[in-house]
């Protein structure tokens, strides 16, 4: 597979969005309401979404975010298959710190959110780590 890391805004179409996010200083991550591991909010862009706005959707429908700052991380691209499904195009990342949450929406696909002090070891997408690095050099900004 190859997964490749690029500076903000880098390409001209994307079609995912994800999210590096913080709250009360950890990591939250998402759980699948059909998996056991970790994941960070993300999703497809939708048709006449920005990856902004996609990126802050899917930060309330998968965690229940009412209230966050957001500002871009990296953009990446991805080609092979991961989890059993081929992936091919790129993504923008954004880094959130959320000020309060709410239950996750009952039509969420995630089932629980958790937080973590570092990335755990039981992650659906294991590439997430090679953006991590970025995304705790903006953590200890945030300190």
């Amino acid at each position: 597979m190859k997964f490749e890391i690029f500076p903000f805004n880098s390409f001209q179409s994307y079609l995912s969005a994800d999210v590096m996010a913080l709250y009360k200083g950890k990591w939250l991550l998402c759980m699948h309401k059909e998996r056991t591991t970790w994941e960070h909010p993300s999703g497809w862009i939708e048709e006449g979404e920005t990856p902004l706005e996609a990126a802050k959707r899917e930060l309330y429908e998968e965690s229940g975010a009412i209230s966050f700052d957001m500002e871009p991380l990296c953009d990446y691209t991805i080609d092979g298959e991961l989890n059993g499904y081929y992936y091919k195009g790129n993504g923008q990342v954004y880094f959130a710190i959320v000020c309060s949450l709410e239950e996750i929406p009952s039509n969420s696909e995630m089932e629980k959110i958790g937080l973590f002090d570092s990335l755990p070891d039981e992650l659906t997408y294991p590439i997430l780590r090679d953006y991590y690095e970025i995304a705790e050099q903006k953590r200890c900004l945030e300190r």
